[in-house]
């Protein structure tokens, strides 16, 4: 990010420019803002096959957040965290009813070992990609209700089989 220093302004204060907008030297259409005729690092080209679009459309939606982007709101960051807590807090029934199982060498089935790691993963997957995706309007809220339901599923499978 950069910085002006004080010999970049003027007497009153104002920040100095070289060649001031408008002026002779400037062509008409050069008097708007240059950077937005520049193409954005965060766009695609129209002419993509559909690996290209969905990649653009993934990399768009989960991001760092770069310099532009304004930080997100404290409420807002710090429900999800308490909601990411929650079900990290939740999903200790699941995995110690698993461990103890396991450790014990209860008659658990088969299936059941894979398919609770499979679903406990895919919840934490989603949490990441709900943080990932902090700067968006509504997916974060998306990604952790389907973690949520994900975490319900492994409860009930874990209170049903054990």
């Amino acid at each position: 990010m950069r910085t002006e220093s004080n010999s970049e302004r003027d007497a009153d204060g104002v920040l100095a420019t070289a060649v001031p907008t408008g002026t002779a030297g400037n062509p008409s259409s050069t008097t708007s803002d240059e950077h937005a005729t520049m193409p954005s690092a965060r766009t695609a080209p129209d002419d993509q096959d559909g690996a290209g679009r969905l990649r653009t459309a993934v990399s768009s939606r989960f991001r760092l957040p770069g310099e532009d982007d304004p930080s997100p709101r404290t409420s807002r960051l710090l429900g999800l965290c308490v909601w990411a807590a929650a079900l990290g807090f939740l999903g200790l029934i699941p995995g110690g009813r698993l461990a103890v199982a396991l450790a014990v060498n209860l008659d658990v089935p088969t299936w059941y070992a894979p398919t609770t790691l499979t679903v406990g993963v895919l919840g934490l997957s989603t949490i990441a990609a709900g943080f990932a995706a902090i700067h968006r309007y509504r997916l974060p809220l998306i990604l952790f209700t389907i973690s949520t339901a994900l975490l319900l599923t492994n409860i009930t499978l874990a209170y049903t089989t054990l």
